[in-house]
């Protein structure tokens, strides 16, 4: 699956942002063999750097980090990048963690650890088709009110 940036493919890129490295590793594992790129953050100020210097399409953070917490880089996430389609993957989830996780970071998904790593993936994959619809359908739209404005100029 790749998306068109200035009429040119590219491959869609993941960013998993956890501080447990041995987390990280295992979510690479599980996901290195899907057809996008992985970028991993150990903290959400990492992240937001990462965020700031490349295109992302996805981002599955944890809840529970040093520092910054996953729904307050989501929240930061959903104001500065709101194109980032946002999964939230936690060890530490409360109804609480989870309502705020969805309001203030406008999350995609909600996944516990464990997780079932086909259902992460499976995920994944249709938060990477949801952004794609959307992009596509800004474009039409775009198009639509293209014509429709040389129409009434004519």
């Amino acid at each position: 699956m790749t998306a068109l940036v200035s009429g040119l493919a590219r491959q869609h890129t993941v960013l998993l942002v956890d501080d447990d490295e041995h987390v990280l590793h295992a979510l690479v594992r599980v996901l290195r063999h899907q057809p996008y790129q992985l970028a991993t953050a150990r903290s959400g100020e990492e992240a937001m750097w990462l965020l700031k210097i490349r295109p992302v399409d996805v981002m599955v953070v944890d809840e529970h980090m040093p520092g910054m917490s996953g729904t307050e880089l989501l929240a930061w996430a959903a104001k500065n990048c709101p194109e980032v389609m946002r999964i939230v993957l936690t060890g530490h989830a409360t109804v609480e963690t989870a309502v705020r996780a969805i309001n203030d970071g406008g999350v995609y998904h909600f996944f516990t650890k464990p997780c079932d790593d086909v259902q992460l993936a499976l995920t994944i994959r249709k938060a990477l088709e949801h952004k794609d619809l959307l992009q596509e359908n800004r474009r039409l739209l775009a198009m639509l009110e293209q014509a429709h404005n040389s129409c009434h100029d004519k």
